[in-house]
């Protein structure tokens, strides 16, 4: 089946697992809710949603379905709202990002956000999505992602799904701290750069990380970062031989 998100701007495909039902006799019954698991997603994101938002997977509600993620993809480069915020929103679809020609993640099923979610939960989900855009933001120069370089694509690659994968704030908080040591220095605004310093170092923030803890990280990095900076030569291939 197809449901339709809380927020009517997106279609997510699922699968029906349960069905509540109300008053009735035996032989008609009124239908509640559903309780639907996601595709591609765990069991801890099983949902109930109301029979209104439960929508038959025919040919014109999947042609809906592009056309709603095709429009959500067109606005903030497929960002979440609550991400609005992010300075990396505004990098995301112009020239010279250091991801060459990939295309963007899909932020929103990354993110994942549903009703039943606690803020932890939501705010976790919002993080991996906020990371994987400074990263699609960045510009070229910033890192090194020559095919010898420590941001060479397969380990490019390797860290963003490390990120989809993440199950829990020590994992995405590893991966944080990743990214933070591969970005070049000079790519980072001074005094911003010296606010960094005041964070927990790694092992402590390993050891205490929390959704919010996240949030703020991701936050001064992307505050950080000059992303209106680029470097064609830095870190090119002809300069390496040289």
């Amino acid at each position: 089946m197809l449901v339709e998100s809380k927020s009517g701007d997106l279609l997510w495909d699922a699968s029906v697992i349960e069905v509540s039902t109300g008053s009735g006799d035996d032989l008609v019954r009124v239908i509640d809710a559903y309780k639907v698991s996601y595709n591609g997603w765990s069991a801890r994101f099983e949902d109930w949603v109301k029979p209104s938002r439960v929508i038959e997977p025919n040919e014109n509600n999947r042609l809906l379905q592009d056309e709603l993620l095709e429009q959500y993809s067109e606005t903030r480069g497929g960002l979440p709202p609550a991400l609005n915020m992010l300075r990396a929103k505004d990098y995301l679809n112009i020239r010279d990002r250091a991801r060459g020609n990939l295309p963007l993640p899909d932020f929103a099923r990354i993110a994942y956000l549903n009703e039943g979610m606690s803020s932890s939960e939501k705010t976790f989900g919002l993080a991996k999505a906020a990371l994987l855009a400074v990263d699609a933001a960045l510009p070229i120069g910033s890192l090194d992602a020559t095919d010898k370089g420590p941001w060479r694509s397969t380990y490019a690659e390797r860290w963003r799904s490390m990120v989809k994968k993440a199950e829990g704030p020590a994992q995405l908080m590893r991966c944080i701290i990743l990214l933070e040591d591969t970005i070049t220095e000079d790519w980072i605004k001074q005094d911003l750069g010296h606010l960094r310093t005041v964070l927990p170092g790694r092992w402590k923030a390993l050891g205490e990380a929390t959704p919010a803890g996240l949030a703020m990280r991701i936050i001064l990095l992307d505050r950080a970062i000059m992303y209106e900076t680029v470097d064609r030569k830095r870190f090119s291939c002809k300069k390496k031989q040289k």
